[in-house]
């Protein structure tokens, strides 16, 4: 993915899962005023496990493409991938659902 543009935030992609040797689907948390944009993202882990306080990413929560099963952004597992070592673009949700996601992040860091 070097030479494709940046990810924003409300990004859904594919990258290599930190435990396990699949990839999984990630939520791109950050925007560009993340000191790496297009290098480096703040991300959390998508899961198809419904969790308490997991938020889903339902149909009707997407502007461009999908995931085929019902999935779930976990909040409070985030860490950073490379853009160099993202497999592929997913979708974007909307606006709302991005910021409801983001917001909820943070309550687990305050």
């Amino acid at each position: 993915m070097a030479d494709e543009p940046a990810f924003e935030r409300g990004h859904v992609i594919w990258h290599d899962g930190l435990f396990k040797t699949t990839a999984r689907p990630w939520f791109i948390l950050s925007d560009d005023a993340h000191p790496f944009h297009g290098e480096e993202y703040l991300v959390a882990g998508v899961t198809t496990t419904q969790r308490p306080n997991a938020i889903e990413l339902s149909e009707t929560g997407w502007v461009v493409g999908g995931l085929p099963e019902p999935s779930y952004v976990s909040p409070w597992f985030v860490t950073t991938l490379k853009h160099a070592d993202i497999d592929q673009g997913i979708g974007m949700v909307t606006d709302e659902m991005s910021a409801t996601v983001c917001e909820t992040v943070q309550t687990y860091l305050s």
